[in-house]
């Protein structure tokens, strides 16, 4: 199996902890990687909050929704 996902977090003293993540492969494969993180992601998130794993999956959505929204509003200004 190659590795696909590369994640890390950098932290110096002069320096917020910067997270750090490499993504490589085929598209099929990238996109397969980040669809199984989110899966597994939802999952555990469903389990810790007791909801329904497709529950989680519409609350986590949405709230990607707003973040994205925020973001690109935040950029356009």
């Amino acid at each position: 199996m190659r590795k696909i996902i590369k994640a890390g977090i950098t932290e110096r003293k002069d320096r917020k902890p910067e997270f750090n993540i490499q993504i490589g492969g085929s598209e099929s494969e990238m996109s397969y990687a980040l669809a199984k993180s989110f899966e597994m992601f939802i999952s555990q998130a469903a389990k810790f909050n007791d909801k329904s794993f497709e529950q989680t999956k519409k609350d986590y959505l949405e709230a990607i929704s707003v973040v994205i929204s925020t973001i690109h509003d935040t950029e356009r200004k």
